[in-house]
């Protein structure tokens, strides 16, 4: 009872000071207001006699009452209409400093009836003659934009905040630029903020003379622009350039990041790039002289920038050598990228670093550099001797961890050079018992299984882990198995029977691992049905790993490098994975000649020839199969069990213990589960090279093919038989008129012909003079299209005459952007003019036919594309086409079917397309039997050519 009434006490006090007529005791009782408001208390009831002191030319008293105003506002709306006519009035007040605190207070009080008398003050503030009004004003707008969208637009405050970018004082630009970027994020279908020439002079004008964050802005506004050429982008850069010196990080990497970006549009030899790569690297270097805080955030935005161009720091090695006192994070982000920047010419000095590293105290750290010691023996191949005798050394020591971590390196070693060091092997078997992680367990034992030829006693080192097999790690149970597999079919007389009759009978019965026993069972029936097909699978061949697993996929890659300076940059990750409730735009890096890269995704490097064959490499890492959108740049393989797909070619897949991580309906669907009874699944036809041998003489062969048969993972090239020549094309359209043509006029079409691309077309004088001398010539385009020969016109080609020509192209040529995506800039020339037109390349002729996939790629190629790329639509079949027919026509237009299933009477296609660029178009067809109507489901990692694939199936299924 005496709190309640102490504390109603408090509040009557602070009521009769706020009402006093001296002005220091109102301020002193303000004050208390604030304080008691800061650690929670409520004095809401305040609010009336708290307004009243806004009547005030008291500069501190008013900003403590606005401060209140803002805290309380949302909680009484109805009071804070009171203050209104205050604030318009500070907003003619003749202290600047008033009116923008009035405007900025009135911008934070999100309360739509605030906001409705906000719009006049405003808009003069906007315009009023005192930059700090401005830049105030400025910010407010953003704010106000927050609140209510429409009024802003409806206001016409967004031309005022775009003609404030033209404001002479430069932080009022500053903040303009920070207001608009704010804006574009909340609107990024809207070009609010669009920056052209002109503008971009203006921000790098103002850019020498704001504070620091005012640089960061304009900076990171400028990173948005994208160069009309080269030209442009190196004025830029060398008016960027002095950024670099500046004493904020901040600042320093927002400038890094605008250089990065535009560093893509300039050539990569030109004197100006060397010179750019020159001073990029002092700055880096600075920055790990900071705080241990800043140094991290340095140090992962360095980790991208060396992904993306090591020879900046190429020269910068002993920089990122471990220093005693520095923190394990910043520690382990070193030597990281140490191993990136190691080559032949360092890794002298790199070893000697790392051999020391592996001496320290932190377990962690020392467990790291064991790795990298293995790392550089991958990546250097002179160094890999060096590297193994180093390993051995720090065996030697008998420091448990170290030994761990040295034989797991030791296995990757053995991966990249088989039969080069197993001399070693006697050292690692040594080291058997003291062996406990599961990793080093697995790798002692895959060593021991791969080797068992040359170890005396195999049998027995493996038998000893048989023996607590049950408590054994699910990863170690898997190498065990597959190690005694492998022994006894190595040295089939030697090995006792009675070993891989007990793993396999302990796999297949007596565990809960469906992965361990689906393992068993396949091994137990290849052994018993047919061990010569066992050998050759599980003793095949494995691909060679390369050292560099964890490097970002490229196109992630580049768009962290967009993202400099940002947490995105820190975390490696997109913004929109850890951003949520917002609309976050992708931002990727430009190609040359100012294509933005929306279109680098799709286009690939324009500087190499799209017919330059290239291997991606799949590892049994399902995240890792965006590989097949990797157009020209490929990705690292991964140290696991590879499958290899070419450009051109499929390879059987490699044995592999991949779990099967498809998701229910769609590996169903796909024939990967025989289990679900109400799907029917019809396998294509197998094209292989080589006849597969089943055993139909035994009940265990025909088991493994009931088991199996569905599966079909192999090859996903279907059975049909076509002719490429029977594709689908356009009629001719006139390109240039006869108006336009001085009296030339030709008309033409693109079609595919032979698996090559063609340009047929009609050559018409309706001159009064013969025509002579033509030629060709197509300007850069999106896919690269350009003549493989000169154009052959009958010459001369007389008055009313009409000559049929076509033209070969192929995708060797230079890519830019085109708008649209498939326009064509075409040149003629005769002997009287050059002419120029332009023309449409139907996307269909950019279908290849290698685009086959294998169904498990299918699979997991589909769920690895997120669903804001999935496009859904209804397609028209108008021919009433049967389902064979149906899939006959898409396959002359080199769309394969990859698999064709029956779910519910629903007849279901599965479908891919290539284009020559590499992109990969992933399609589902469903057709209802008497509906002429066919559901279309497309996913491509490149959304901008979608729509053009419906299009081209719209047009290939109503064609004759």
């Amino acid at each position: 009872m005496y709190e309640g009434e102490g504390k109603k006490g408090e509040i009557y006090e602070l009521k009769a000071e706020l009402n006093s007529d001296k002005r220091d005791r109102k301020k002193e009782a303000v004050k208390k207001v604030i304080a008691s408001m800061t650690v929670g208390k409520d004095v809401s009831q305040l609010f009336p006699d708290v307004v009243n002191c806004m009547q005030t030319d008291n500069l501190e008293l008013k900003k403590l009452v606005y401060l209140y105003l803002m805290n309380y506002a949302k909680t009484q709306p109805e009071m804070a209409i009171l203050a209104v006519n205050t604030f318009a009035k500070d907003c003619n007040d003749p202290n600047p400093l008033i009116r923008a605190l009035a405007v900025r207070t009135m911008g934070c009080i999100r309360v739509d009836k605030i906001t409705e008398h906000l719009c006049e003050p405003l808009r003069k503030c906007l315009k009023d003659e005192d930059p700090y009004v401005r830049k105030t004003a400025a910010v407010c707008v953003a704010k106000l934009y927050d609140i209510n969208q429409q009024l802003v637009d409806d206001q016409g405050f967004l031309d005022m905040l775009r003609d404030l970018l033209s404001d002479s004082n430069p932080m009022v630009v500053a903040n303009a630029v920070a207001a608009l970027s704010e804006i574009s994020e909340q609107s990024p279908q809207i070009k609010i903020f669009d920056l052209n020439g002109p503008t971009v002079n203006k921000l790098l004008t103002a850019l020498n003379e704001c504070t620091e964050w005012g640089q960061v802005f304009i900076l990171d506004a400028i990173a948005n622009y994208a160069p009309k050429d080269d030209k442009e982008a190196q004025s830029i850069c060398e008016r960027i350039s002095p950024r670099l010196a500046h004493a904020n990080s901040a600042v320093v990497l927002s400038a890094i990041k605008v250089l990065m970006k535009f560093l893509e549009l300039i050539d990569q030899n030109s004197e100006f790039a060397q010179n750019l790569f020159r001073k990029l690297a002092p700055p880096l270097v600075t920055l790990l002289s900071t705080e241990p805080e800043i140094q991290y955030v340095a140090l992962r935005n360095i980790n991208l920038i060396v992904q993306k161009r090591s020879d900046i720091l190429k020269n910068e090695m002993k920089v990122f050598f471990v220093k005693y006192n520095d923190p394990i994070y910043v520690k382990l982000e070193k030597l990281d990228i140490m191993i990136r920047l190691t080559n032949a010419t360092n890794i002298a000095q790199v070893l000697a670093e790392l051999k020391e590293y592996a001496t320290e105290v932190d377990v962690d750290f020392v467990r790291k550099a064991v790795r990298a010691i293995g790392r550089c023996a991958i990546k250097v191949e002179q160094a890999a001797e060096r590297c193994v005798s180093t390993l051995i050394d720090l065996i030697q020591t008998k420091v448990n961890y170290v030994v761990q971590e040295a034989i797991i390196v030791i296995k990757d070693i053995f991966r990249k050079y088989p039969n080069k060091y197993e001399s070693i092997i006697a050292t690692l078997c040594e080291n058997l018992d003291s062996l406990d992680e599961p990793e080093a367990r697995a790798s002692m034992i895959w060593i021991v299984g791969e080797y068992a030829e040359r170890i005396d006693n195999a049998d027995e080192l493996l038998e000893g882990f048989l023996d607590g097999f049950k408590d054994e790690n699910n990863q170690v149970q898997l190498q065990l198995l597959t190690a005694i597999v492998k022994l006894f079919l190595k040295k089939p007389t030697e090995t006792p029977q009675d070993l891989v009759t007990r793993v396999l009978t302990i796999v297949t019965q007596e565990t809960d691992n469906p992965d361990l026993r689906d393992r068993g069972y396949i091994y137990w029936r290849l052994l018993s049905t047919d061990p010569k097909a066992a050998k050759e699978v599980i003793l095949a061949e494995k691909p060679l790993i390369s050292e560099e697993t964890d490097l970002l996929e490229p196109t992630l890659l580049d768009e962290l490098i967009c993202h400099i300076g940002t947490l995105a940059s820190v975390y490696h990750k997109p913004p929109n994975t850890f951003v949520e409730g917002r609309f976050i735009t992708k931002k990727n890096l430009p190609l040359r000649s100012g294509m933005s890269h929306n279109e680098n995704e799709n286009m690939g490097n324009g500087t190499m020839s799209s017919n330059y064959q290239q291997t991606v490499v799949i590892g049994n890492n399902v995240g890792s199969l965006i590989d097949d959108f990797d157009i020209l740049d490929p990705m690292p393989n991964s140290s696991s069990t590879t499958t290899d797909v070419f450009y051109g070619q499929s390879q059987q897949r490699a044995p592999s213990a991949i779990p099967n991580l498809l998701d229910e309906e769609l590996s169903s669907i796909l024939g990967t589960d025989s289990t679900m009874s109400n799907i029917q699944t019809t396998p294509t036809t197998m094209n292989t090279s080589a006849p597969v041998n089943r055993s139909t003489t035994t009940s265990g062969g025909n088991l493994l093919d009931d088991l199996f048969g569905d599966l079909n993972l192999s090859s996903g090239v279907s059975g049909i038989s076509f002719s490429s020549t029977n594709t689908f094309a356009f009629p001719k359209e006139i390109w240039l008129s006869a108006q336009k043509g001085k009296g030339l006029e030709i008309s033409g079409t693109f079609a595919r012909r032979n698996n090559q691309i063609v340009m047929e077309m009609d050559f018409i004088n309706k001159a009064l003079q013969p025509v002579s001398d033509f030629a060709l010539q197509i300007n850069r385009n999106s896919f690269g299209l350009t003549p493989s020969q000169p154009l052959l016109v009958t010459s001369p080609l007389f008055p009313n005459q009409t000559v049929a020509s076509t033209l070969t192209l192929n995708t060797t040529g230079p890519i830019t952007k085109s708008d649209p995506i498939t326009n064509l800039q075409v040149a003629v020339k005769n002997n009287i003019d050059v002419f120029y037109f332009n023309c449409l390349v139907p996307i269909h002729v950019f279908f290849v036919s290698d685009g086959e996939m294998d169904k498990m790629t299918f699979v997991q190629t589909w769920q690895d594309i997120p669903e804001s790329n999935e496009i859904k639509h209804q397609l028209q079949n108008l021919n009433n086409l049967s389902i064979d027919d149906l899939q006959n026509k898409l396959r002359l237009n080199n769309i394969h079917t990859i698999t064709r299933t029956t779910i519910e009477q629903n007849e279901m296609l599965y479908q891919t397309i290539k284009l020559t660029n590499g992109i990969f178009i992933l399609i589902e067809l469903k057709t209802t039997p008497g509906n002429r109507t066919i559901t279309f489901s497309l996913k491509t990692k490149v959304p901008d050519v979608a729509n053009l694939i419906v299009q081209s199936y719209e047009h290939i299924l109503s064609s004759n």
